[in-house]
């Protein structure tokens, strides 16, 4: 069977391309299940989840950023909230959205329309890379894509810990010169973790190191590299989106509001192409657009690379004093406005169409809404699994969601 999208990659960027998909014939390649395997923070911005109507999946909304360094702490009131949330539930939300088919396995290679996986091939007039910092598929495609210079690292375990705010520590003598340490409250739990601006990945004495200073013991850990500088979108006919497409942002390490944003806009350009008589010219097209869409905001991306580059090397009172100027709520404001601002919390809906010549912040109006078809046919709940199908094109287990039994 051949597939309108082939998507390697189920967590917050493949999912959201796929919720964009619903009617088209669409296939997730992962080597988990939906929602398994978290290895986020999980905070975001709550206007980021209302815009989706994601709102479900929150647990803990907060109203402050606190960053610790040595000897002073500066805490920023927060007009705009952030918040925590569940990561399965998330996955599962989006996941409602689509009707596509999940094969567990794992992407290996890519030849034109052709995926290979570890449970046979597939065929697909679009595909998507959505597998995260390692960019499976692109880097078939371009070795020495994924550079290790341009990766950051985390490691992070969830302990038991309270609070309000979101918590920063950054202390380059007693902690960690090249990084940052966090705890981001969930309720009762929190996930605390710590971060390397320069790859390292022997961080566990000093996470140790750190919840020892809050009373706290490690409860399991997991760690991975995210990308803190912008990737090629396309890579020949593949489009990459998220982490593959380095789409993390420098400094703050944020990835999940840019792998919903561009994998919502994604989405949306597929099913405009797959709308068109003839795919290929409206796939090609689909790629520039996708491609403008993407350096309009690599100015940001840089800026941001620089700032990481550059807060290690300054002094610690040089940067407490930037820390201090931005207490000041004229400041303030207008920092967490750019900040939050840089990516429109606007999405498409169905239908909408894309104009590349529109001022980013304006290409797109509204919210996502299913069509009058989908939304009779959504399903009023969300699995905690889909339900098991055979595969009767290939060998592979194949999950398929059934929506007709809603």
């Amino acid at each position: 069977m051949d597939y309108d999208v082939i998507i390697a990659g189920a967590s917050f960027a493949g999912l959201a391309v796929a919720a964009q998909l619903r009617g088209k014939r669409v296939l997730l390649l992962d080597h988990k299940p939906i929602g398994t395997g978290q290895t986020s923070a999980c905070g975001t911005p709550v206007s980021v989840l209302r815009a989706l109507d994601l709102e479900a999946a929150i647990l803990h909304v907060h109203h402050r950023l606190v960053v610790h360094t040595p000897g002073r702490d500066f805490v920023y009131p927060v007009t705009e909230p952030f918040c925590t949330f569940d990561y399965q539930r998330l996955c599962e939300l989006l996941w409602q959205r689509s009707d596509a088919e999940l094969v567990l396995a794992g992407a290996l290679d890519v030849d034109g329309s052709t995926v290979r996986t570890s449970q046979g091939s597939f065929r697909g007039a679009a595909v998507v890379d959505a597998t995260g910092w390692r960019a499976v598929l692109g880097s078939r495609l371009r070795p020495g894509m994924v550079r290790r210079e341009r990766l950051n690292f985390g490691l992070e375990t969830t302990v038991a810990y309270s609070g309000d705010g979101l918590h920063f520590w950054y202390d380059p003598r007693g902690l960690l010169a090249m990084g940052v340490t966090w705890a981001f409250p969930t309720g009762a739990l929190a996930r605390i973790g710590i971060g390397s601006y320069d790859g390292r990945t022997q961080l566990g004495p000093r996470l140790e190191h750190f919840l020892g200073q809050l009373g706290r013991q490690r409860n399991g850990l997991d760690g991975t590299y995210f990308p803190h500088a912008l990737r090629e979108p396309t890579v020949g006919d593949l489009f990459l989106v998220g982490d593959a497409a380095g789409q993390c942002l420098g400094l703050t390490g944020e990835g999940i509001r840019p792998a919903l944003f561009f994998g919502t806009h994604l989405g949306h350009l597929l099913r405009q192409a797959l709308d068109h008589s003839d795919h290929s010219v409206a796939l090609s097209q689909a790629r520039d657009a996708y491609r403008r869409l993407v350096a309009g905001y690599r100015p940001g991306y840089e800026l941001l690379c620089l700032a990481q580059r550059a807060l290690p090397r300054l002094p610690l009172r040089l940067v407490q004093a930037v820390m201090a100027a931005i207490e000041q709520p004229a400041v303030r404001r207008a920092v967490l406005a750019r900040y939050i601002g840089s990516f429109p919390r606007g999405v498409p809906t169905v239908g909408h169409r894309y104009h590349p010549g529109i001022p980013a912040d304006r290409r797109w109006e509204g919210r996502p809404r299913m069509s009058a078809r989908d939304s009779a046919t959504a399903r009023p709940g969300v699995p905690a699994q889909p339900r098991l199908n055979a595969a009767s094109e290939s060998t592979a287990t194949t999950i398929r969601d059934n929506r007709e039994s809603a």
